[in-house]
């Protein structure tokens, strides 16, 4: 047997078995708190602030659940799909170091030495991130009692930071013309949605919970066509 031939009827078919099981782990883990508070600890449910907090998660990540297992697998491959998933962080931590092995080792993306390169980038990603929360978690407290306001200060800033760099890394691959089009429909539907929150509450209510999902379906739609017509302009070309 060619060892190609090994990599994809055993080693792959190994990865499939340990990481869904793996995540079936995690999953029902996840799980296992809030189900020993309300059915064992007898903890009641606010069933009204379980739905509105289920429909802000799902306006937010929804969409994600399904963009982002399709455009991270080239890159990452099967087995890095199953750890990045488990350990999360993907877009701000995962893909950089997967990206820059590699690049380091001349890695095609989608290739058996990609995949692999991918396997070694993200478990050194994960010690890396493990100890650094080991460090952060164990003298965390201390290091924040002992700095001074004005730094302190400073971390209120972090969130718009983060945000401010995936929109440059992102919008840097767009025209200014479809930067502009893009913040445009954001703010008209973020606008939309409070107009019919004022016709009807309770589905203005509803939409609002969702409103960071529903701006990024209408973005997810726009970047489409947008790449529709990017793609025939260079076919006819």
């Amino acid at each position: 047997m060619k060892p190609s031939d090994t990599f994809d009827t055993q080693f792959r078919q190994k990865i499939h078995f340990w990481g869904r099981l793996s995540i079936a782990i995690a999953f029902f883990a996840s799980f296992s708190i809030p189900f020993y508070l309300t059915f064992i600890a007898g903890y009641p449910v606010n069933t009204t602030v379980l739905i509105e907090g289920l429909l802000f998660v799902l306006g937010f990540v929804g969409i994600i659940y399904f963009i982002e297992p399709v455009s991270y697998f080239p890159v990452l491959g099967p087995i890095g799909t199953y750890m990045s998933f488990l350990s999360g962080n993907i877009g701000n931590m995962r893909m950089p170091v997967v990206g820059a092995v590699q690049s380091a080792i001349g890695a095609e993306p989608g290739t058996r030495k990609a995949e692999m390169a991918a396997v070694f980038g993200l478990v050194t990603s994960n010690l890396a991130n493990l100890a650094v929360l080991l460090i952060v978690i164990v003298g965390g407290t201390a290091l924040v009692n002992i700095l001074p306001p004005r730094i302190l200060g400073a971390f209120t800033y972090a969130v718009p930071g983060i945000i401010g760099a995936m929109i440059v890394t992102f919008g840097s691959k767009m025209t200014v013309r479809h930067i502009i089009a893009t913040i445009i429909l954001g703010l008209v539907v973020v606008q939309l949605i409070e107009y019919i929150g004022k016709i009807a509450p309770a589905v203005g209510k509803l939409l609002n919970i969702g409103q960071v999902g529903v701006a990024a379906v209408f973005a997810i739609v726009f970047a489409v066509v947008l790449a529709q017509r990017s793609s025939r302009k260079n076919h006819n070309q």
